[in-house]
C-alpha cells in the first residue's frame, strides 16, 4: 500500500473500538470529555470496571489501570 493510501477497513475497526471504549467509559460514570480523552488511551476497561464495581472512585480507577 502507498504511503499516501489510507486503508478504510482497519480506520472503520479503529473508530468501532474507541466508540465501544466510550461508550462502556460512560456506563461507568466518567463524563463524555474524559470518556473520549481515555477511550483514546492505553487504559484498561475491564480493569476500571473491575475496580469501580467494588467501589473505588473513578479518577482512583484511573490512576490504577493506568
Amino acid at each position: 500500500m502507498a504511503r499516501s493510501e489510507i486503508d478504510w477497513d482497519r480506520a472503520d475497526e479503529e473508530l468501532e473500538v474507541v466508540r465501544w471504549r466510550v461508550e462502556r467509559l460512560t456506563a461507568l460514570g466518567y463524563e463524555l470529555p474524559r470518556a473520549i480523552f481515555l477511550a483514546c488511551s492505553s487504559v484498561d476497561i475491564h480493569e476500571l470496571e473491575h475496580l469501580i464495581a467494588r467501589g473505588c472512585p473513578l479518577a482512583t480507577a484511573v490512576r490504577i489501570a493506568a
